[in-house]
């Protein structure tokens, strides 16, 4: 259990500074024009919020997001060479926009499908987290 703690420590560091980094907020970093753009869509988008996973929310794993997640991938976790990074992309992508049940069910699919340890599946579900800019990551 004291083994586990720091690398706990660390996922939900980086999957938290992930979310809190690559999501929009309303702080002095947005100008000042396009607060007022945002406003009305996020009003009449509140009822339609039920769902945890609802579009706005989840952005996945494309672009820019998906070289950080590799680039995080390579560069902490060179244990995970041997997988593709296409592989490595969809798997991660999987984990993004999964959420509740469907997120547990899909890391458990992660770990077996890739054979990984628990280390390893930690390390891919907190990059994955950490880079696809979920407001919520666990719905």
């Amino acid at each position: 259990m004291h083994k586990r703690l720091p690398l706990l420590a660390v996922c939900l560091t980086v999957a938290a500074f992930g979310a809190s980094a690559c999501g929009p907020s309303g702080d002095s970093g947005s100008s000042a024009s396009a607060t007022p753009a945002t406003a009305p869509a996020s009003a009449s988008a509140a009822p339609s919020k039920s769902p945890p996973a609802a579009p706005s929310e989840v952005r996945g794993l494309t672009g820019l997001s998906a070289k950080l997640y590799l680039k995080t991938i390579r560069e902490h976790y060179p244990d995970l060479d041997h997988i593709s990074d296409d592989v490595l992309v969809a798997h991660g992508n999987a984990l993004c926009v999964a959420s509740g049940q469907a997120l547990v069910d899909q890391a458990i699919k992660t770990k077996q499908e890739l054979e990984l340890t628990g280390k390893e599946a930690s390390a891919i579900l907190g990059s994955a987290h950490g880079s696809c800019g979920r407001k919520n990551a666990f719905g």
